[in-house]
């Protein structure tokens, strides 16, 4: 009887493994920084701990170009000015122990705070971003002595184009192991120059996009989905060579508008999986993600798409893997 029994359970278990190997599993990435006033686990090792994302970027290191001296605002998360910001050392590292890739976001929310006025200027901020935050050189910088993972793009759509691709080439002759991510609004025709960023992921030197699909014409909407459909298709048509992530709100609580609501968001994902290089959703950011839960909601936002992101993470569960 336990013989006969032994190939239909060795067939159940390859059923099951096939389907949890089949099963999409994206993955999710998150801003963290800027306005965090203090919510409970909100902190930076708190939203590594999670386990729910890849990549973590920290928002911003900004007020660079014409001159000035480039200086990392985290908002209220701490305050870089009194050396405040050196205790996230510590949360890094653990970030990074638990399979986390930590990024420093260069640019910001506001455009007026940063600029690359000349290719000298990009030298310049290459040299700057490699030897206080990526070199692991023992430099005591603003965030203690780090080795980060690499360099988030975040420009504002009203900034100007110039001197964004000589800043990447430098920082990845500086260090060709350095992730180059990019963020950007989601309104883009193939073959247009229409983003800042558009020469510099040209030189094919990142590895990473997050569209930001929000605020814009081209969000999602259930209703109607043409715009949205064609963004996705420009973005992964035009750069099929990137990881193609959709940069989402975390919370309707947001000057921003179009937030994709858990009940919302597969049908968003339906349109994105159909192509190969979409890999996943970036969040904006771990203020909102955590206010989602104490804005009476079950959970926080990240918390309740997890599962909707990653699928597989269920099906492993439920199969005991």
């Amino acid at each position: 009887m336990a013989s006969s029994s032994w190939p239909c359970f060795l067939l159940l278990l390859c059923m099951v493994t096939t389907l949890a190997i089949n099963v999409h599993a994206d993955q999710m990435a998150i801003y963290w920084g800027s306005h965090m006033k203090n919510l409970n686990n909100a902190d930076l090792r708190a939203t590594c701990q999670t386990k729910h994302f890849s990549h973590v970027s920290l928002a911003f290191l900004t007020n660079f170009g014409n001159g000035r001296t480039p200086r990392p605002d985290f908002g209220t998360a701490c305050n870089v000015e009194n050396d405040g910001c050196k205790s996230l050392q510590e949360d890094i590292n653990a970030c990074q122990q638990l399979g986390v890739k930590v990024l420093l976001s260069i640019g910001g929310l506001d455009e007026n705070k940063y600029t690359l006025a000349s290719a000298q200027e990009a030298n310049q901020l290459a040299a700057h971003i490699y030897d206080v935050y990526m070199s692991g050189n023992g430099i005591d910088g603003p965030l203690g002595r780090v080795k980060l993972d690499g360099v988030d793009f975040y420009v504002n759509d009203a900034s100007t184009s110039a001197y964004w691709d000589v800043l990447a080439q430098d920082l990845k002759q500086l260090d060709d192991n350095m992730i180059l991510t990019a963020s950007q609004g989601c309104s883009h025709t193939v073959g247009q120059a229409d983003i800042p960023l558009y020469n510099a992921l040209k030189t094919g030197l990142f590895s990473k996009v997050w569209p930001r699909f929000y605020g814009q014409s081209c969000t999602y909407n259930p209703r109607d989905t043409a715009a949205f459909e064609a963004s996705v298709q420009s973005w992964a048509t035009e750069f099929r060579d990137m990881d193609i992530y959709l940069g989402i709100l975390a919370n309707p609580d947001s000057q921003e508008e179009r937030f994709i609501s858990p009940r919302e968001l597969p049908g968003a994902l339906k349109i994105a999986r159909q192509h190969e290089n979409f890999q996943g959703v970036m969040l904006w950011n771990r203020y909102l993600d955590v206010k989602f839960l104490e804005d009476g909601n079950r959970a926080p936002y990240s918390d309740l798409i997890y599962r909707i992101v990653n699928p597989s993470s269920t099906m492993r569960m439920h199969a005991g893997f």
